[in-house]
């Protein structure tokens, strides 16, 4: 078992270490392949459209922008990172009482696609899965990658921060 202070730190770590990693792995892909990176500014404008009450946009693009819309996104962006983190850990350590492996966090990458599968897609406006993108191929494939390179960084961060 991990004490509290080990746990949260690992988890903290982890959840950076790795929103990092995928910061850098989006700007490779940008470089060398031409895929966009996320728009923070964008992810923003949903983020601060949600108190609102409004969820689901036809496409965000055409949402009024918001006061400090690109900040909002970077900060949800990194919150969200570190979230993973907590609950990466916390899955493995209280839940199925395995250490943190390259594997698990392969899997647990992979499964974290949901998220944006069926709620930030939907949100933006390019539907589940990316069905009403330009090519609706290409947001859902993305999305998975990008997550099993963010859940490799996780157990990174948690292998990262066990050696401090």
């Amino acid at each position: 078992m991990i004490p509290a202070g080990s746990f949260i730190l690992q988890a903290v770590v982890a959840g950076i270490l790795a929103t990092v990693v995928l910061d850098l792995w989006q700007r490779l892909l940008q470089a060398v392949a031409g895929v966009p990176a996320a728009n923070w500014g964008l992810i923003g404008r949903w983020f601060a459209y949600i108190p609102r009450g409004r969820l689901i946009h036809r496409p965000i693009a055409e949402t009024a922008a918001v006061p400090g819309e690109a900040a909002i996104g970077w900060i949800m962006h990194y919150l969200i990172g570190v979230a993973y983190g907590f609950a990466y850990l916390g899955l493995m350590v209280f839940i199925l009482e395995r250490p943190a492996t390259l594997l698990n966090g392969l899997v647990f990458g992979a499964a974290s696609v949901v998220i944006p599968w069926f709620i930030m897609q939907p949100g933006l406006g390019i539907g589940v899965m990316g069905r009403l993108a330009p090519k609706p191929w290409m947001p859902p494939l993305v999305a998975l990658v990008n997550h099993v390179v963010y859940g490799a960084a996780l157990f990174g961060g948690v292998w990262i921060a066990a050696q401090v």
